[in-house]
């Protein structure tokens, strides 16, 4: 686990930015997991100004999370996030990347469809996420499994409390569906991003703490090529 510091979110967001536009000139035919949230929206913003269109012709896209019960046109949504910030722009065709579908009748088959298509690419070349205030990392929250692959979770009160921030009126939350910690763990690669004070907390914890489930973010500590990626707001108590 490497852990460095940016001044500001933006230099965090090029440097980021930076290091995915690298990765798919080197491996064209590389499968990306990518977070929405709002931490991420500036990386995505600034690999559109940096990239060009044909660096990304080949990889195969994959959505970390989704709300279960949110469709893929909510401006809450996953899919919406990335579509809207990185993919349109960009012009990645919808038969380059795939998120879960939330509304499925069958969640159990959608993490299968996810799982299946992990397996048959090797995995994922590159993972990146944000980190909860409660350490989750995608919708694993506190107690999931690091065995866990791809699965439904039961939303922790802080994580549906913050995740209306997401949309435009009060939004029932129950569950999420969700990237397990499993797939983290057998990524290549493995990139956290966090800026604000906000997060320092949880941040200091989790460089202190020993892996454990009640902590999913120090499963970073078990990834053999992790980073954690910070603002100096996050990181001022580490």
């Amino acid at each position: 686990m490497q852990i460095q510091t940016f001044q500001n979110p933006e230099q965090l967001a090029i440097h980021t930015a930076q290091f995915i536009i690298d990765l798919v000139r080197n491996n064209p035919k590389a499968t990306l997991i990518l977070t929405s949230g709002d931490t991420p929206v500036l990386t995505y913003k600034k690999i559109v100004e940096l990239a060009q269109p044909a660096d990304f012709e080949e990889v195969t896209i994959i959505g970390l999370d989704e709300w279960v019960g949110i469709p893929a046109t909510s401006e809450g949504s996953c899919r919406y996030i990335v579509e809207e910030n990185l993919l349109k722009p960009l012009k990645i065709g919808p038969k380059q990347y795939t998120f879960f579908d939330s509304i499925s009748n069958d969640l159990q088959a959608e993490c299968e469809r996810v799982d299946k298509l992990l397996f048959e690419k090797g995995g994922a070349d590159l993972i990146i996420v944000g980190v909860g205030v409660n350490g989750h990392i995608g919708l694993n929250e506190p107690g999931t499994s690091f065995d866990n692959y791809c699965h439904v979770s039961d939303l922790a009160e802080i994580t549906i409390t913050v995740g209306q921030k997401y949309f435009t009126e009060n939004t029932t939350l129950t569950q999420g569906i969700t990237i397990g910690l499993k797939h983290l763990l057998e990524a290549k690669s493995a990139i956290l991003i966090a800026t604000g004070e906000r997060k320092a907390d949880i941040l200091k914890e989790t460089v202190e703490q020993e892996p454990n489930t009640e902590l999913p973010a120090t499963v970073f500590k078990l990834h053999s090529n992790s980073y954690i990626w910070l603002d100096e707001a996050a990181a001022k108590l580490i």
